[in-house]
């Protein structure tokens, strides 16, 4: 019987880790975050995950593909910006390409850098 529970222990170590990319909310106020990533040739910038203090939400399922994210959010106290430029609007959305974001109907802005350093999985936090 020992051979057994000591197996059954080994396939459960052995059992895959679960890999995301996350954005925790580390702050007292509710906080919108998109995210920007590069999807083959075409970059792309999706939008919105609310998460409310204390909470994470996750934008990437599974093994992160990309060494660099890019993150924009919003709360009521604050946002997070960056000096790389993608498209977004306020409501939920996913747009493939950076480029001529007004002549497409969008808003262009500000997302800041996150180097996983090529990581399978990463949490961004977001402070005050």
């Amino acid at each position: 019987m020992k051979p057994f529970i000591l197996s059954g222990l080994m396939v459960f170590l052995a059992a895959p880790a679960f890999a995301d990319f996350e954005i925790c909310n580390e702050t007292a106020s509710k906080a919108f975050a998109s995210i920007g990533y590069k999807d083959g040739d075409d970059w792309v910038s999706e939008g919105w995950w609310t998460i409310q203090p204390g909470d994470c939400s996750i934008p990437v399922v599974g093994d992160l593909e990309n060494r660099y994210y890019y993150i924009r959010a919003e709360s009521e106290t604050g946002n997070w910006t960056g000096d790389y430029s993608f498209c977004y609007i306020n409501d939920e959305y996913t747009i493939r390409g950076d480029e001529n974001c007004t002549s497409r109907g969008y808003k262009t802005g500000g997302f800041f850098e996150v180097d996983t350093g090529n990581a399978l999985d990463w949490t961004q936090n977001l402070t005050d």
